[in-house]
């Protein structure tokens, strides 16, 4: 098993992607981070000023429904354990992206260049080659995760260090959001393994996957809310965004709510779970029975 492991993981490394896809994520969260710390300083300054700087109306012409929203707004996003959290998982928005994409990669591959039946030939028992593969997926995963995190981590603890607050990684909501954040990227390496085996195409599985993560966190979830706000005012409508991939996993790892009335965030890591298993579990299968010539 081990062998083949190690087989799994020298092609992996051999695909140029990898370090590609290592060193992007590392930059791109560097610069989320950049931009989440610019929007975290404007909650942490008194609501005053917060409000003074958010709103072109001047003080006296607001009603005080609107004042109070944006107090509420402000409260919520100016929770230490919040910004902490968002700044530590800033690479989130792409990473999880990239995390299903290298498992499309690894697994379309082998279709593109036909060495799968080579690799079954000379390892005869699938059940294992299919362990291998998903193992390799999990630690490419696992790997993103940490280039994202760690150049999170860089300039977070430095911007919260210029504010005077504490790095918050004391805090059981930070590392919860930071632990969660890693199991987000292994659910979404094991579904791009799963949608990786059902559509052959590598392009064609790579902008499944596109779509699937950026129409379900941004168009289909601006759907909700436009049926929230004009045909049906139930909260249950704007929770069942859950359902959503990309919205599941930042309902996971927000401390608090992501949007008023949003579920639990182990409603959304469930959520991603039946993602991975159904994903996980279509790929393996299709493996194991498929003809592969």
């Amino acid at each position: 098993m081990r062998g083949l492991i190690g087989s799994e993981l020298l092609k992996l490394r051999t695909l140029p992607t990898w370090w590609i896809a290592g060193a992007a994520m590392a930059a791109v969260a560097v610069l989320l981070a950049l931009w989440n710390s610019w929007q975290a300083h404007t909650f942490m300054q008194p609501f005053e000023d917060y409000l003074a700087g958010a709103i072109l109306t001047p003080r006296e012409d607001m009603s005080a429904e609107q004042v109070g929203t944006m107090r509420d707004l402000w409260e919520t996003q100016s929770a230490p354990g919040r910004i902490a959290a968002t700044l530590y998982t800033s690479g989130q928005t792409l990473g999880l992206l990239l995390a299903g994409v290298l498992a499309i990669l690894l697994v379309t591959n082998e279709y593109q260049y036909r060495t799968l039946t080579a690799t079954f030939l000379a390892a005869p028992r699938r059940g294992r080659v299919v362990t291998a593969k998903l193992v390799v997926v999990l630690i490419s995963s696992a790997g993103l995760w940490l280039a994202a995190t760690l150049g999170s981590l860089l300039v977070g603890g430095i911007f919260l260090t210029s504010q005077g607050a504490g790095l918050g990684l004391g805090s059981g909501d930070v590392l919860g959001a930071v632990l969660l954040n890693l199991a987000a990227y292994l659910v979404w390496g094991v579904f791009g393994f799963g949608l990786g085996v059902l559509i052959r195409s590598q392009t064609a599985a790579t902008v499944t996957a596109a779509v699937l993560y950026f129409l379900s966190s941004v168009v289909v979830a601006f759907a909700f809310q436009v049926v929230h706000d004009l045909v049906l005012e139930e909260n249950w409508v704007l929770q069942a965004q859950v359902l959503l991939p990309g919205v599941a996993s930042q309902i996971m790892t927000t401390p608090g709510e992501l949007f008023a009335g949003a579920p639990a965030p182990w409603t959304g890591a469930a959520v991603l779970v039946a993602y991975s298993l159904a994903g996980g579990l279509t790929g393996t299968l299709l493996l194991l029975r498929r003809d592969v010539t």
